[in-house]
């Protein structure tokens, strides 16, 4: 059997690292429970293979399911006895020391229903008849799936899952565990995914489908029974879903127009590409079961559920009371970052706890499966912040359960601009923090004032921290706007010295004050008397609070605390309070002149709004 997943650059791994799980069995699990289906249909019993990796603590709280995509199984991580050169899908991932350190969690990989690989499925054998279920088995959906698993973590003596990962259609069915099974979950890790499958989507699988039940070995999906198999259908399909799962840099890079002897003038496989995909297609039918690729295509285009609430995806998932990691991937044109980006919009209008990396990566959807420094980092803080919570997970939504590290930079930055903003903000505000860098400032919000909120953050590494210190981080270009967040969503936007950084000045204050009540804006005043004095030496300013030099530095709008006034009221908007610092005091005489750091708060109109507090201006 071969069990890894999408295409892995089209090999499996050649065999475990130092770091991996070592050799693994399969287990069975025989559930006995009736399972009532999504199309009508129940099983009165069923299987499920799976593999566990690491050890179920004490408190049975550090357990993590890892869900498969179309073509894997539960070979997640290690080898099997007599088979080194089988390594599990994700091995890359699961393991001693990497970003699911099984030295701290127990992982669970599980072969879902209707697959080919040890779970009941369409090529084992229908109790009630005594054959192969084949064509006979039923219809399965993605909660089907959900529920099944479930019934596999009762077995197991798991209440509820630390983390519910996956990839893909892995990715789809963490989605679901975080809305049917609420009270289940903890941390959905959702990488690769999308809310529902588009119309192109849905189109490749169709074909796919077709190329498989046209293909004259199929017989109706009674081939068992005929003694042949459908390969020709199979090959095809595989061809066809491999194209979606690489990128046109990938192909273009690895193959481009490349001829494998020159033009031959036949239909035989002349470019390299060809040549590829028809080997792809041959392994694939080599270990694929047909009827199984029908069901779980269906599965995944079925796969809705904004469907029930009308097509309102966050209505959908307004129930859904975990925290959430949503990763997408550059150039993945199956899913791409768009539709990962519906899921973290929804989210964030229900006020969930979400974080969002987008990964630069060349590989296409399949990048979810291949070594990135940058989204195996991203997942490991995940995973740091998630073993700092199930010490003590009672208390884990943003404010509370920030690791100790992190409270501690928060603590030790002396940003003098931090206290002054914390003063102005009510208890307990809806705060959104942009160009938030590590999360620092909205770690101090939610220890000094109990606020919550998101962070926006471009820079990775700002990113990965902030996603270890259990910050809701999206990551995304200010310069776009802030579509996506409603009007008044937020009592309070705070742009901390970040201003002088963005290209479009009234583009971003104008968003600022779209979705928040209020804006507060922090910036290094240009004509501080050191920066004048530099000026007039002819030389550009580099103070400490302009630390760069002309040739590296990221500011684009320079502005004095007097240019800042005059903008402010140049468009009618009214400047509730004002404070200028130098040193980390504040500076009442000749502050244009003196003062280092600006800080506003201004809205469009005069009176206090509600959470934040009114304070004398300086």
């Amino acid at each position: 059997m071969v069990s890894f997943s999408e295409t892995t650059g089209g090999e499996p791994p050649h065999a475990a690292d130092a770091r991996s799980v070592g050799v693994v069995t399969p287990q069975i699990a025989r559930i006995d429970t009736p399972l009532k289906l999504a199309c009508g249909r129940t099983l009165p019993s069923y299987e499920l293979a799976y593999e566990t990796y690491g050890e179920l603590n004490a408190r049975r709280n550090n357990a993590v399911l890892v869900c498969h995509a179309l073509n894997a199984s539960h070979h997640v991580a290690g080898t099997w006895a007599g088979e080194p050169g089988n390594v599990g899908w994700w091995d890359n991932m699961v393991g001693p020391g990497k970003p699911l350190d099984t030295n701290r969690f127990f992982v669970v990989g599980v072969n879902n229903l209707g697959s080919c690989f040890g779970s009941t499925g369409p090529n084992t054998i229908n109790p009630a008849t005594g054959k192969v279920w084949g064509a006979d088995f039923p219809i399965v959906t993605v909660e089907d799936w959900v529920d099944a698993q479930a019934r596999l973590a009762d077995h197991l003596g798991i209440e509820d899952w630390a983390a519910v990962m996956g990839g893909s259609l892995g990715g789809m069915q963490a989605l679901c565990w975080a809305t049917r099974y609420p009270a289940r979950i903890r941390n959905a890790l959702v990488i690769a995914a999308a809310p529902n499958l588009s119309a192109e989507n849905i189109a490749f699988n169709e074909v796919a489908r077709q190329a498989i039940m046209t293909d004259p070995d199929f017989h109706g999906g009674h081939f068992a029974e005929a003694g042949t198999l459908p390969r020709r259908g199979l090959r095809v399909a595989r061809m066809i879903g491999h194209i979606t799962y690489l990128s046109d840099e990938q192909m273009e890079a690895k193959f481009g127009r490349q001829l494998r002897d020159g033009i031959q003038f036949s239909f035989a496989p002349e470019f390299q590409i060809e040549s590829y995909l028809r080997h792809q297609g041959e392994k694939f039918a080599d270990y694929y079961d047909a009827n199984t690729y029908l069901r779980i295509t269906k599965a995944l285009d079925y796969f809705d559920p904004a469907l029930a609430s009308g097509g309102d995806l966050a209505r959908a998932l307004a129930h859904a009371a975990c925290r959430f990691l949503v990763v997408s991937f550059s150039t993945d044109w199956r899913f791409p970052p768009a539709r990962s980006r519906e899921i973290v919009e929804a989210l964030v209008a229900n006020r969930h706890d979400v974080a969002y990396a987008e990964i630069a990566a060349s590989h296409g959807h399949d990048a979810f499966l291949l070594d990135n420094e940058q989204y195996h980092a991203v997942v490991r803080a995940c995973f740091d912040r998630i073993a700092h919570d199930f010490k003590d997970y009672s208390t884990f939504r943003l404010g509370r359960s920030f690791t100790q590290a992190v409270e501690q930079r928060a603590r030790d930055a002396q940003r003098s601009d931090y206290a002054t903003i914390a003063g102005w903000i009510g208890e307990g505000a809806n705060v959104l923090d942009l160009g938030c860098g590590d999360g620092s400032l909205l770690a101090h919000l939610a220890r000094e004032r109990n606020a919550r909120g998101y962070g926006i953050e471009i820079g990775a590494a700002g990113v990965r921290a902030a996603i270890g210190a259990g910050i809701n981080v999206i990551q995304r270009d200010l310069e776009g706007g802030l579509a996506g967040f409603g009007d008044d969503a937020f009592d309070c936007v705070i742009l901390s010295q970040t201003l002088q950084a963005m290209r479009s000045i009234e583009t971003i204050l104008a968003e600022m004050l779209r979705v928040g009540r209020e804006a507060i804006v922090s910036f290094p005043n240009f004509g501080h008397w050191r920066h004048r004095l530099q000026i007039l030496r002819g030389r550009m300013p580099v103070s400490e609070s302009l630390p760069y030099q002309w040739f590296d530095t990221p500011n684009i709008h320079l502005c004095t605390v007097a240019d800042f006034d005059a903008f402010l009221a140049g468009r009618g908007l009214e400047v509730q309070d004002r404070a200028v610092l130098a040193g980390g005091r504040e500076v009442n005489a000749l502050p244009n002149l003196r003062g280092e750091i600006a800080i506003y708060r201004f809205g469009r109109r005069a009176a206090p709004r509600a959470g934040v507090a009114r304070r004398g201006a300086a």
